[in-house]
């Protein structure tokens, strides 16, 4: 498999946010926004939407910021996601802070941070958002 990423249309976004519910419950087994990779924020002023996501970027600051003792953070060799191992992860935010693109999140009760780690290649959210907002294509692909 090649290296993947999740495309976002944000013209197309309501706001319906069911990409959070699928995401939620396929990574934690529950339905709850704030345990989902995906985030979907609402400019009140301009009445848009717009999904927050990892987007698997070639230069990889959050790997580059993750603590030395810790290699919390790895590069999956068959999609080239960026994964989160939890053992390691001591919730120091040094990724989250690095991340230009706000697509990582601290989980508060867990001390963890998430991010979108492309569902092995076949993204729930992509599946489940009923607006074609989200898609997932080889890296370098329109």
């Amino acid at each position: 498999m090649t290296d993947r990423v999740l495309m976002v249309d944000d013209d197309l976004c309501t706001g319906c946010r069911i990409c959070e519910l699928w995401c939620s419950l396929e990574h934690g087994g529950v339905i709850n926004t704030t345990k989902s990779r995906i985030r979907v924020r609402r400019d009140h002023r301009t009445l848009s939407n717009q999904a927050v996501v990892c987007l698997q970027c070639s230069d990889r600051f959050c790997i580059d910021a993750c603590p030395p003792k810790t290699l919390a953070l790895s590069l999956d060799e068959g999609t080239g996601a960026v994964l989160v191992d939890w053992e390691k992860c001591t919730g120091c935010k040094k990724c989250v802070e690095a991340c230009p693109y706000d697509g990582i999140h601290l989980l508060a009760e867990e001390k963890k941070v998430i991010l979108c780690d492309l569902c092995a290649g076949d993204p729930e959210c992509v599946k489940r958002c009923p607006e074609g907002v989200l898609s997932c294509a080889a890296r370098g692909e329109d």
